[in-house]
């Protein structure tokens, strides 16, 4: 709701009560309801430059009748023509999404890291393997012998590309989750055109999440292979902490939407597999067909069934070695 509009060069709308107008400059919006300066109501959308939360500036106003009361503004949305480098160009002058601004340099890092790795394939019909010193050296001097190398693999460089090497054939269910639902929320953008595409590379690391933050490679016998369902994530976390993931006792309270991406994810992981490890979860709630949607573990079968052991079976049937454990009690609201 408007509660002025100013008749000014540059004329001021006012949201009533305080209320934030949520614009930004260059959105444009149409008036309604308007007394007074009934020159805005029903007219073509103007542009908008953004003083304030609560304000904002339209086009010279001097010339319309004087604002008495009421009105209110409606967002316009535009169409917007999004133009995309060819894959060629784009390699060749890629532009990022920054993921993380604490390793503003990565993107470019990693940008030269991943054609290595396709070389290194190219090559040798294989990516490199885990831990694998030889391996390693050559992605780099693939990667050094890339053009623009040179500035942008500073210090720390030879490390990351070390590990992303190393790591090049390892699967991590979290991330694979991460990346999944990107991939997904690009193609709904694509199909109903409401939302602004990822322009154009996007690249995401978590090296912090290496042993000693990854400063030292894993020894080969720590990631090698032992036909086990967890060697794809071994090859990247090594199996000293496959086993501590293993042995961890955790508690879930909530088996609701995050709760069943958490329990999924640990599943995967083997987050309680172990020995000694185990998880307890817990929630009072049951299943109801609204909860479908967005709840995964659940199918139309469970309405009306506790959310808490539902879930537990659904993950069990993933990965039968987690220990799991349920525990209800009945919500009295």
């Amino acid at each position: 709701m408007v509660s002025s509009v100013t008749q000014e060069e540059e004329g001021v709308v006012t949201m009533h009560d305080e209320t934030r107008h949520g614009l930004e400059d260059g959105d444009h919006v149409t008036f309604t309801e308007v007394c007074g300066m009934a020159e805005l109501n029903g007219s073509e959308p103007r542009p908008v430059k953004v003083l304030g939360p609560y304000s904002f500036s339209i086009e010279d106003t001097r010339g319309y009748g004087a604002y008495t009361s009421g009105g209110y503004m409606h967002q316009v949305k535009q169409p917007q023509t999004v133009h995309f480098k060819p894959l060629s160009a784009s390699i060749a002058e890629p532009e990022f999404l920054v993921s993380d601004f604490a390793k503003f340099d990565r993107p470019l890092q990693l940008h030269l890291g991943f054609q290595a790795l396709d070389a290194f394939r190219a090559a040798h019909g294989e990516l490199p393997a885990p831990s694998n010193a030889a391996h390693a050296a050559e992605v780099l001097a693939l990667a050094k012998a890339l053009p623009g190398s040179a500035e942008a693999l500073g210090e720390g460089s030879e490390r990351l590309l070390r590990n992303l090497a190393s790591g090049a054939r390892g699967e991590l269910a979290p991330m694979c989750a991460v990346f999944g639902g990107m991939a997904a929320q690009e193609v709904m953008k694509a199909a109903s055109g409401k939302f602004m595409p990822l322009k154009q590379w996007m690249y995401f690391d978590a090296e912090e999440v290496l042993e000693g933050d990854g400063k030292e490679a894993l020894p080969e016998a720590d990631t090698a292979p032992r036909g086990s369902r967890y060697d794809a994530q071994a090859a990247v976390l090594g199996w000293a902490a496959q086993e501590k993931l293993g042995e961890l006792r955790y508690l879930l309270v909530g088996a609701g939407a995050i709760g069943c991406e958490m329990l999924k994810n640990w599943a995967m992981m083997g987050l309680g597999a172990g020995e000694g490890g185990h998880i307890t979860v817990t929630d009072p709630d049951t299943i109801e067909k609204s909860n479908l949607n967005r709840q995964f573990l659940f199918r139309p079968w469970d309405v009306t069934k506790a959310k808490s052991s539902c879930a537990a079976a659904a993950v069990t049937v993933m990965n039968p070695a987690v220990k799991i454990e349920v525990r209800n009690t009945p919500n009295h609201n």
